[in-house]
């Protein structure tokens, strides 16, 4: 019999293993997405240097003799938006533009970054179509960043490419390059400015805690708790000192002080934590900053391990622990959403979990469609009594069993009480429809299931009509797109369940509510899929025009590797 530690070895072997198509020779399609990557990694190089005033060579990366059309169109409409034009090519005129060479097409496309030092090139190859062995089609997402004197510039672009291979050790060159859509975002400067050490000071910002990368803790500081490098802890922003300026709690993992940094009148910050009382060294995730005793000031709730933690401020900004909230189970909280879900006056809480032992020791089963997760919590504020955990009650114990990663209250179908949202990772996502104080899961009925990797949710009325709209941050997966394309993945499914891992790795999704209960997916139209590895979601009117804009955080460890920035 095997001991449970080599069961667990062979176990996380056999879900590693497939990890890497590209090394199975029957993946092909994989090794050449490898091959590809390569080259246009050796054209990146190329390019930054000619922007930057180098002579630019693309020969060796180009079929001999290959034409092709302008890479970089114009001449489709113009959109200013603040400081903001964006020009976007029509829907024809790129094939009928003068053909010319290699050299001459990518000196056209990075024109406009000329003298650009910071210059950013990405190209993310979402498809791979074999026709032999040394002919082949992908289809490859571009995006180019820089700035330079005349300002900062964006381009993006979707191309199908064909490669051919002169011999079968020979690396793989460009024969055509066909641009399927292309805009070109342009400002006279960045509209944002980084102020961090303006805001912090010198010894907040160069704190350890905050001065030293997640890479530079892990091993060094206690591992009761999550490993601290993946950055599941949260903010949470409120008033806790009655001054009228928004002050921030920053939730850190396990082994390092919270902090609590209160806005002083001149815009900088300082760290009151340790005299607010709220320095602690567990691992915290999720946090509000909100009035639960309706005293007019704002208390804490966070989420740590697996209990949620509500601190009452005395209306000072010090917080005392009035109560804690336990699950029943081991499994950590990690976001919470608060509304009055039953009208009564005061603020109720709902709580995600997301896996029930640690974060890489629960796998999702099945993958894409998981139903192996711990359950949430809806904490109702029964005042003076404290709270009920009222889950089971009021009905979101139905489909409470996957991988949660936030949640967010709107009233959606506008009939005056709240309704929730809950996004997923490894499946289908829920909206809980409030009718008086009691839910019903109509995600599916609804059309916003959205199965995929569901990463963070966000409302807002997107067109304009008066009603709350969806958005709901997914990570982006160009691998995941090539794999899921090929005839051979998972080919003794159906093709309802290839689809539905092909959607997994789309990324982000926008659904436009149609008033009648339902939402319209507009994702494709809208433009918002890649949003690259999205975690939370966000929508803020960045540029005054009163339509609310997105902004997605994204990305992972990287470590020493800058690739992927």
């Amino acid at each position: 019999m095997l001991s449970a530690s080599a069961a667990l070895f062979i176990g996380v072997a056999a879900l590693a293993a497939p990890q890497e198509p590209s090394t199975d020779e029957n993946w092909a399609s994989e090794r050449v997405g490898d091959e590809t990557g390569a080259r246009w990694k050796e054209l990146s190089a190329l390019l930054s240097a000619s922007a930057a005033g180098a002579a630019l060579d693309a020969s060796p990366f180009a079929v001999n003799g290959a034409r092709w059309p302008a890479l970089r169109k114009l001449g489709g409409e113009t959109v200013r938006v603040g400081a903001i034009e964006l020009r976007r090519a029509g829907p024809k005129g790129f094939d009928e533009a003068p053909h010319v060479e290699a050299n001459a097409a990518f000196d056209g496309l990075i024109a406009p970054f000329a003298g650009a030092r910071d210059l950013r090139l990405e190209f993310k190859t979402v498809g791979v179509e074999l026709r032999s062995e040394s002919e082949f089609t992908t289809q490859v997402l571009f995006h180019a960043f820089g700035s330079n004197s005349a300002g900062r510039t964006q381009q993006n672009a979707k191309w199908t490419v064909e490669w051919l291979r002169s011999a079968p050790d020979a690396p793989p060159r460009v024969r055509s390059i066909a641009v399927e859509s292309f805009e070109e975002l342009r400002t006279p400067a960045p509209l944002f400015r980084e102020c961090t050490a303006s805001v912090l000071g010198d010894e907040l910002a160069n704190s350890p805690p905050l001065a030293l990368g997640s890479e530079f803790w892990f091993g060094r500081s206690d591992s009761a708790g999550e490993w601290n490098f993946l950055g599941h802890n949260g903010v949470a922003l409120g008033d806790v000192d009655g001054d009228g300026r928004e002050d921030l709690f920053v939730a850190m993992p396990s082994g390092l002080p919270n902090l609590l940094l209160l806005h002083g009148a001149d815009g900088t910050v300082r760290n009151a934590a340790e005299e607010a009382g709220l320095a602690w060294l567990d691992d915290t995730k999720g946090a509000l900053l909100i009035d639960y005793d309706n005293d007019g000031d704002s208390d804490l709730f966070a989420a740590v391990g697996a209990a949620i933690v509500v601190s009452v401020n005395d209306g000072k900004g010090r917080f005392s622990v009035k109560h804690t909230l336990r699950a029943g189970t081991p499994a950590a909280f990690y976001s919470l959403a608060a509304a009055d879900f039953d009208l009564d006056g005061d603020l109720d809480v709902y709580a995600t979990r997301y896996v029930t032992s640690r974060y890489g020791e629960n796998y999702p089963l099945p993958y894409h469609d998981a139903r192996n997760g711990p359950p949430n919590h809806l904490l109702r504020n029964d005042g003076e009594k404290g709270f009920s955990d009222v889950t089971r009650e009021v009905g979101l114990d139905a489909n409470n069993d996957r991988f949660s990663t936030a949640a967010s209250w709107a009233d959606y179908d506008s009939d005056g009480d709240p309704d929730l949202y809950v996004s997923n990772d490894f499946g289908r996502n829920n909206l809980y429809r409030n009718d008086g104080g009691r839910f019903v899961d109509v995600a599916a009925a609804a059309g916003v299931e959205d199965q995929a990797a569901g990463m963070g949710v966000a409302w807002g009325d997107s067109d304009g009509d008066g009603d709350l709209d969806l958005f709901v941050s997914n990570m982006f997966s160009s691998a995941g797109q090539r794999i899921t394309a090929q005839a051979r993945f998972r080919a003794a499914d159906s093709r309802e369940v290839r689809a539905e891992f092909r959607h997994h790795a789309l990324g982000n999704s926008l659904f436009v509510n149609s008033g009648d209960g339902r939402f319209e997916d507009r994702s494709d139209a809208a433009g918002i899929r890649m949003g690259r590895w999205a975690w939370g979601a966000g929508l803020c009117d960045f540029t005054g025009d009163g339509l609310p804009d997105m902004v997605v955080p994204n990305g992972f460890i990287t470590n020493a590797s800058k690739d992927d920035l």
